[in-house]
This record gives structure tokens, sequence and C-alpha cells, in this order.
């Protein structure tokens, strides 16, 4: 198992070298995605637990809505793609899309479900969304592919 995984990492590292990507994107990345996984937590926390937190701060906006425990269930996910990334998994471009797909079906089901969605919904979309476009840039998905003649 673990020679499997050196492995992985090693076809990674080659089709870097091969194709003259650089690290930089993919550290980047683990960074924007370690970030999501933070506000992933922060929301789905905030408003699976408005009950409480509406008594201590009546000014805060939340959605009282099981939707947004999507959101904190998708926090692991994004910790494990950012986790990928930094350590070059070969599977970790495929969670992070996953995660970006699975996070806007959700913020679209609470966008749907909402009368009044709140602003940082938009903003989780379009993070989202620019993250899509940057895991599909050129260098990114050529050190995730396999090469001929590889699984």
């Amino acid at each position: 198992m673990i020679e499997k995984r050196v492995n992985g990492r090693r076809m990674v590292r080659r089709r870097m070298r091969e194709l003259g990507v650089r690290r930089w994107p993919l550290t980047v990345i683990g960074a924007l995605l370690l970030l999501e996984s933070a506000g992933l937590a922060t929301v789905g926390t905030l408003n699976f637990t408005a009950h409480v937190l509406r008594e201590v701060l009546p000014a805060l906006e939340t959605w009282d809505t099981p939707l947004s425990v999507g959101f904190l269930l998708l926090a692991p996910l994004a910790f494990a793609a950012a986790v990928g990334f930094l350590l070059l998994w070969p599977a970790a471009w495929l969670v992070a899309m996953l995660l970006q797909g699975l996070s806007l079906t959700v913020a679209l089901a609470i966008y749907a479900y909402l009368p009044d969605p709140p602003n940082y919904l938009y903003a989780g979309m379009a993070y989202s969304i620019f993250m899509v476009f940057y895991l599909n840039s050129h260098g990114v998905r050529a050190a995730f592919r396999a090469g001929d003649g590889e699984p």
C-alpha cells in the first residue's frame, strides 16, 4: 500500500518534470483548498449552531436550514484535497474537482431554498468557480494526467 502511494507521487513528479510544470501552482491550490476547508467549516458551524448563536449575537444572519450541514460535511473533503495537493497524491485533482462540484450543488440548493440568500453564499459560489478554472489550467491538469500506457 505504501509502495503504491510512493509510486503515485513519483508518477506525478515525473509528469511535472516531463512537461516543465512547476511545483508552486500545486502549492497555491493546496493553500486555497485549505482556505476553502476553513470557510466551509466556519459557515457550516455557524449555521448548524444558529439557534444557540442567535441568543448571543442577535445580528448574526443564519440560514436555519438543514442544507447548511452540507457545508459542514464538505469541510473534511476540502482538507483531504488540500493535503493531496501538498503531498502530490495522484487522485488529488479528482477529489478537488468533486469538492467544487458538490459545494456548488449545495450552494445552489440553498439558493433555491431560501427566499433571500445571504451575500456570502454568492462569494462561495464565485470561489468554487474560480477554483474550477484554476484546477483546469494546463499545468495542473498535466501534472495529474496519466501518461501513455499508464493507468
